[in-house]
């Protein structure tokens, strides 16, 4: 996995930065199956593509998310998952289209389930 630099990373690169390979790196949003915090990067889950990391925290990048989508919701204070891509769910995980299994906060269950019904 390669560290990117993440001002276009939901947006097309403005012409100008296109011969700097880490600001060129955009992904379309209904590729993300979810974005998994470690520290100040995240590392960004993809359907058929590799996971790759990006220089910014999960709190910065949600509002983004938020604003492109309404599928996104944030159940852990290290994830946060594309509801597009969950198979199912109990009160304390959700396993995601891929296989992954993500823990769901307590204090952050109700408005999982809000989302989720």
């Amino acid at each position: 996995m390669t560290k990117n630099c993440y001002p276009y990373l939901l947006d097309p690169c403005p012409p100008e930065f296109k011969d700097r390979p880490r600001y060129d790196v955009t992904i379309p949003f209904d590729n993300i199956i979810y974005i998994q915090a470690s520290v100040n990067y995240s590392i960004i889950k993809q359907i058929e593509r590799p996971a790759e990391i990006f220089s910014i925290t999960l709190k910065n990048l949600l509002p983004r998310l938020v604003a492109k989508s309404n599928k996104f919701i944030r159940v852990h204070k290290a994830f946060i998952i594309n509801l597009k891509y969950v198979s199912s769910y109990n009160k304390t995980s959700i396993v995601l289209s891929d296989g992954t299994i993500v823990p769901i906060a307590k204090r952050r269950w109700k408005e999982v389930l809000q989302q989720l019904n």
